[in-house]
């Protein structure tokens, strides 16, 4: 552990569901709303990598301040609730009563600023990132300002669903209702043709003498990412009507809006230092048992500083493609963390 004259003033949030928890099961069946709405189970099932995630911030992070751990109210068995640097969040703790109870991301998301005592600079892990390799605060942050990459990219149409295709539109949409392309080209065009991204510099002045005279969308890499709690504050500030609406969705719809905003918008204010975060991390989008084994190989090789793992997988296919997984980064993170209890579970 880190002495803390040595701790860095960054936190961690994370957010979890127990999806097996049958307490809130029935709270999820009772609020489900009509068949027009993501009900994926892929979004709700346990994984078990959150053990992990921990030991991969006490390894690899251990200068972050506090890690404020969001969830409905469920704690993990092996869980140290009294860790000195954990904090425990419930959703009513935080997110507004007329929003709850909340069985979507978004909203989750989107009120991260409300979580009392979270500091202005924080990391947001989903329960699939890990850290897998040594990491500095530089890597997020470089004199309080996110350390970050302007890409950008076209309306990206992924997804399992049409409603996430519509949820980048809306994000998109909303920021550029504020952004306009000639304006913020000629304002950042040092930030975005910086030598630093790298080989992805060709690629931003290939995208910089389009001639598009509006905001198309950014590139956003699906791993652990730093932001600024002012920022979800400016946001709320100047589009709080439509903010509110998506908090209004207790479960995910095509009407939505994601936290993509909320890096979008610092980045096109220019509050960031250009750097390549590409190369820190990969997401791993899991279809089938052979896309475990490749992601657990590449894993052990420690080559990575961020992972996400990203569940697509069938029924058939999740319990060994789990336990393939699980033994990888057991492999590169055997050790309990000062998260976990001492005892055996």
């Amino acid at each position: 552990m880190v002495d803390d004259s040595k701790r860095s003033n960054i936190d961690v949030v994370i957010y979890w569901v127990d999806g097996s928890d049958e307490d809130w099961l029935r709270k999820k069946a009772e609020y489900s709303p009509s068949a027009n709405a993501d009900m994926d189970p892929s979004r709700y099932r346990d994984t078990e990598t959150l053990k992990y995630l921990f030991r991969g911030i006490d390894s690899y992070m251990p200068w972050v301040r506090n890690v404020f751990f969001v969830s409905d109210g469920q704690i993990p068995l092996w869980l140290k609730t009294d860790a000195p640097k954990l904090r425990i969040v419930d959703h009513k703790d935080y997110i507004p009563g007329e929003y709850l109870p909340v069985f979507s991301s978004h909203p989750i998301e989107l009120n991260f600023h409300r979580i009392k005592d979270l500091g202005e600079k924080f990391i947001v892990f989903n329960d699939d990132f890990i850290a897998t390799s040594p990491m500095v605060p530089e890597d997020f942050f470089v004199g309080g300002k996110p350390r970050d990459i302007f890409m950008e990219y076209p309306i990206m149409c992924g997804g399992k669903t049409p409603a996430f295709s519509s949820i980048l539109a809306n994000t998109y949409n909303l920021v550029g209702r504020h952004f306009q392309r000639p304006e913020y080209k000629k304002r950042l065009r040092s930030k975005i043709l910086s030598l630093k991204y790298g080989k992805y510099f060709f690629y931003n002045l290939m995208m910089y003498v389009l001639p598009f005279p509006k905001f198309f969308g950014l590139l956003t890499p699906h791993f652990a990412r730093p932001y600024l709690k002012s920022v979800f504050e400016e946001v709320w500030k100047e589009e709080g009507e439509a903010l509110d609406r998506v908090c209004h969705n207790r479960f995910r719809t095509s009407d939505d809006i994601n936290i993509y905003a909320m890096r979008m918008w610092n980045l096109m204010k220019g509050d960031f230092v250009p750097g390549n975060i590409h190369k820190d991390g990969k997401a791993y989008l899991l279809t089938s048992v052979e896309d475990a084994r490749k992601a657990a190989a590449d894993i052990k090789s420690n080559r990575r500083k961020l992972i996400c793992i990203n569940d697509d997988l069938g029924e058939s296919d999740f319990d060994e493609a789990k336990k393939i997984l699980l033994g990888a980064l057991e492999e590169i993170l055997p050790s309990k963390s000062s998260f976990e209890k001492g005892e055996d579970l």
